[in-house]
């Protein structure tokens, strides 16, 4: 699968997803939303993919990206935006948010690693949390930045941080809107390494090619055991579906806001 928002590869039993709209910091569109949704669900049953890494395409004179979040110059409201955001997100079974591409990047039975060579901001900095394993480069940068936004949070983020780093982290990520550098982000326990950003595609793609070398089965059995050591099953798609719900209502809530200013 390859769009031009969006770039698939599969080499040696590595699978890459690459967010490909660098002329934006690889911000989320409705269409990068669609793109991303299918690729995250191929490469979950790809029987030719052991690991899957996410990372995005580097901007002009840079090495490497990563994700800033949503476009807020024309992403809002774009068709495929409902696929990051679920509408009515609390109601019915809430077993189909398993299928989203946050929830299945961390479930999924494959280890997933986040290649962070830029800016992980908003639900960028939520779909690092989503992977199994976190690599950036020494100027990559880490930020929540949803209230500045008039929102409160997606993908996940508002519980993948809170279980990685701790809920102090977590807090400090959402309600002080603290950018935090690819150091301070190590020294919180928010990613595994830190390398200079012409070395860490190469110790990335190390790390995968060290995983692949486990049988399938194996990596399997031990990603059951750790996800089954998190919060139960219908926890987990409650939390997904509560902060999915608070996002829409804050959407909501911005746009009436805007419309009283309008109107005045």
């Amino acid at each position: 699968m390859t769009t031009s928002v969006l770039l698939t590869d599969v080499t040696d039993r590595v699978g890459t997803i690459t967010l490909n709209r660098p002329e934006r910091r690889n911000a989320l569109n409705g269409e990068l939303v669609a793109a991303l949704d299918g690729a995250v669900k191929a490469m979950a049953v790809d029987p030719a993919v052991k690991v899957v890494i996410l990372t995005g395409a580097a901007a002009a004179g840079s090495h490497g990206g990563f994700c800033s979040g949503g476009d807020t110059k024309g992403g809002r409201g774009s068709a495929g935006m409902e696929l990051g955001v679920p509408p009515n997100a609390l109601d019915g079974d809430l077993s189909r948010h398993d299928a989203h591409a946050a929830m299945l990047l961390h479930r999924m039975t494959k280890p997933t690693i986040a290649m962070v060579g830029g800016p992980a901001v908003g639900a960028g900095c939520s779909l690092a949390a989503a992977c199994d394993l976190r690599f950036a480069s020494d100027d990559a940068v880490f930020a929540a930045n949803f209230t500045p936004n008039g929102l409160s949070g997606d993908y996940g983020g508002t519980f993948w941080w809170t279980r990685i780093a701790g809920t102090a982290v977590a807090r400090r990520l959402y309600l002080l809107n603290e950018k935090l550098s690819a150091d301070e982000a190590l020294a919180l326990g928010m990613v595994h390494a830190v390398r200079p950003a012409a070395e860490l595609r190469d110790h990335v793609y190390a790390i995968a090619a060290q995983l692949v070398h486990t049988p399938a089965e194996l990596l399997a059995l031990v990603k059951d055991n750790l996800n089954q050591a998190e919060d139960e099953i219908d926890r987990l798609r409650f939390l997904f579906a509560n902060e999915a719900h608070n996002q829409a209502e804050a959407g909501k809530a911005m746009a009436a806001r805007m419309q009283k200013r309008g109107a005045t």
